[in-house]
């Protein structure tokens, strides 16, 4: 079988006369004839997604992983889209996505989610949205949270701790903090999410601020497809899993390792959950 490789490209997103970043992996053959579109967390980017991208590529998967505006390789969104951000919140994010994915041809069959995080906020707002677009949807990370909580995340996370500074300090204190959310597993890992980190800075607050005003349990309770929650008992947001049931009973959830970078640190995990997801539904 021919080796598959991770291809990088860039679309023009039409509403912005921008161009948007993302990594595809097209399958050998089309047994599955499904998309599955990979949704990054914050500050990461799409190359978090690359072993899950060919695992699911070599299972007969179209696999797609745009970065986030302000993310990675993408645009950085101008002030006055980051204005508009402030207005349409994660609405503004999840039609820059649709924008490329109709343009990559992704929207003529339904497809399915795995996001993220702030992916994950974003896979809600897609589903919830367009029902008629998407198969399921898979979060890794709790994301419904109700207000208060939303508040009290806001507080703790809304905070520019690595703005770029003259005597290069929030590049340590970028290094200390992964290794504090769970990078601190691999060398490699934890290089990789510094840069990532680093360069997204301010493209982090940005997301972050339209997450927290999300309402995400009202969104969550729109979704009609299939849902699939999945989380670490030391990832940041496991202290909400249990809301996901409150809101959503009908939602399967699972438990998974590996922090805050779980797509990187138990890719078996979550090949595991996900299958068996599939499988069900």
């Amino acid at each position: 079988m021919p080796e598959l490789i991770v291809k990088k490209a860039y679309i023009d997103v039409s509403s912005t006369n921008q161009q948007l970043h993302y990594r595809y992996v097209l399958p050998t053959s089309t047994s599955k004839d499904s998309t599955i579109v990979f949704l990054h967390k914050s500050a990461s980017s799409s190359v978090s997604w690359e072993r899950l991208m060919c695992h699911y590529a070599a299972e007969g998967f179209s696999c797609y992983a745009p970065d986030m505006p302000g993310f990675g390789m993408s645009f950085d969104p101008t002030e006055q889209q980051a204005a508009e951000i402030e207005q349409a919140g994660t609405k503004w994010y999840a039609e820059i996505f649709l924008d490329a994915l109709k343009q990559l041809g992704v929207t003529k069959q339904k497809f399915h989610i795995i996001g993220h995080h702030s992916g994950a906020s974003l896979a809600t707002q897609i589903a919830a949205d367009h029902p008629d677009l998407v198969a399921s949807i898979c979060q890794i990370g709790a994301t419904t949270i109700g207000y208060e909580e939303r508040q009290r995340m806001r507080e703790i996370f809304l905070v520019p701790f690595n703005q770029p500074t003259e005597d290069g300090s929030h590049l340590q204190k970028t290094w200390d903090y992964l290794g504090k959310m769970g990078a601190q597993t691999s060398l490699h890992l934890r290089q990789r999410e510094v840069i990532d980190h680093v360069r997204a800075w301010r493209g982090r607050m940005l997301i972050y601020g339209a997450v927290w005003n999300q309402d995400s349990e009202t969104l969550f309770k729109k979704v009609s497809c299939q849902v699939l929650v999945l989380c670490a008992r030391d990832d940041v947001l496991w202290e909400h899993m249990a809301n996901v049931k409150v809101v959503k009973p009908e939602a399967i959830t699972g438990e998974i390792e590996g922090a805050n970078f779980s797509p990187d640190r138990d890719v078996d995990g979550i090949v595991k959950a996900w299958d068996g997801f599939q499988s069900r539904c």
